[in-house]
């Protein structure tokens, strides 16, 4: 073949033409089917979480939970729906295990403290049920206020006696609440109350009523000095006086003379009576010594006046007619001389201590002290003359001193 010049021939090899190819498209592959061992064992797990499930919703469905008790002390008594079931341990808990769902009533009691209960609702559940019920104290000091020497009985039973200058006595842990009470001592009447006892120390303030019930012997004078034996029969009612007044006969072979009597205690000190002589009405006011066994007082009817006093006695005194006393010189306050002689002693004093008894019935006060005072410097300790000579100085201050006028109320 002719070429040109300049022009390099290449040997080219000359395939023969194939024909065209069509990919096919990509399908991934498939997975391959689980085995029946692997699908038994997915079965057989599912099986088993629905058991657990099942068997836990069971499990919760009959569950019965622990109820703990904590309160503030040891040894309380736990009582669960009424039955006491046992007492707090050293950490103050106790438990009650497998306590049915509803609503339970937890009760905890101890001697030194209060009871104290409270409801509780239970429900399903697997943790302990804590219930917090506190005690407090039940034990305090009652401490009562009243008259010296009085016997204090609590609920029963005797405590014992108040204070001889102050009139008190602590009473130790008494338990909150009611109690009987009971105060006695001779010569007032006595006095019983219901008290109640707080939560805390409490003093109580009970005065005691002078029991004035009895007899009572003693002399009635005018303004004149015409002075009448008397004897009174009084019975109190709490602050009220009744009862019977009899005045001595003004000869033997008469009665005495009698009249019924009212009054009121106005208050420990003092007293006031009233009763019916001729028509008109006899007012009587009164002094109560310190002993209570002496009243000393002034009277007034509206036109007469006068002075009264009485003794209190065992016994019922019998009245007899005035007896006239031997003249005797008037020994003035200060006497202090040996005894009367003995022709110029009444018949029946046989003692100058029996005859100063005498004059102070008589309501002859100094010739009575003076007497006093002559079986004192003879005996000093004669307990018998120290309470004359006292019962007579009482009567002489209360006779000087200012009557009491008693105004009438104002009218309506």
């Amino acid at each position: 073949m002719a070429t040109q010049p300049g022009v390099r021939m290449v040997a080219m090899k000359v395939y023969a033409k194939q024909p065209a190819i069509t990919p096919h498209p990509f399908h991934p592959p498939k997975a391959p089917l689980p085995s029946r061992r692997l699908f038994n064992r997915w079965l057989y797990g599912l099986g088993a979480c629905l058991g657990v499930i099942i068997a836990g919703t069971l499990l919760f469905f009959f569950s019965k939970p622990t109820v703990v008790v904590v309160t503030n002390i040891s040894g309380a008594t736990v009582y669960f729906n009424g039955e006491p079931r046992g007492a707090t341990n050293q950490l103050n808990r106790f438990s009650i295990p497998g306590v049915s769902p509803g609503r339970h009533t937890v009760r905890l009691t101890h001697p030194e403290y209060l009871d104290a209960e409270q409801t509780v609702t239970v429900s399903h559940s697997f943790f302990a049920i804590k219930v917090n019920l506190p005690l407090r104290p039940s034990q305090f000091d009652l401490t009562v206020q009243t008259e010296p020497m009085t016997t204090v009985t609590l609920d029963g039973l005797q405590i014992g006696e108040t204070d001889v200058q102050t009139g008190l006595l602590t009473i130790p842990r008494v338990r909150v609440g009611s109690h009987f009470l009971s105060l006695r001592r001779t010569g007032y009447l006595p006095l019983s109350a219901v008290v109640e006892m707080p939560e805390g120390n409490h003093r109580l303030t009970l005065p005691l009523q002078r029991d004035l019930s009895g007899y009572w012997k003693g002399v009635f004078q005018d303004a004149t000095g015409k002075a009448t034996d008397f004897v009174l029969n009084l019975t109190q009612t709490g602050a009220t006086l009744s009862g019977l007044w009899e005045e001595a006969p003004p000869t033997p072979h008469r009665p005495p003379k009698t009249s019924l009597i009212t009054g009121q205690v106005l208050d420990n000190q003092r007293l006031t009576l009233k009763r019916q002589d001729n028509g008109r009405t006899l007012t009587l006011e009164a002094q109560i010594a310190t002993g209570g066994r002496d009243l000393v007082g002034t009277w007034q009817d509206g036109r007469r006046t006068g002075s009264w006093q009485s003794s209190h006695t065992d016994t019922k005194p019998t009245l007899l007619p005035p007896v006239p006393l031997p003249s005797l010189p008037e020994p003035g306050p200060r006497l202090t001389g040996a005894a009367p002689p003995p022709d110029l002693l009444p018949p029946d004093a046989a003692s100058p201590l029996a005859y100063a008894q005498k004059l102070y019935e008589q309501r002859r006060y100094n010739e009575a002290l003076a007497q006093c005072d002559t079986v004192l410097k003879q005996d000093p300790t004669n307990a018998a003359a120290r309470d004359l000579k006292r019962r007579i100085q009482t009567s002489i201050e209360i006779l000087t001193s200012p009557p009491t006028v008693t105004k009438p109320p104002p009218p309506p």
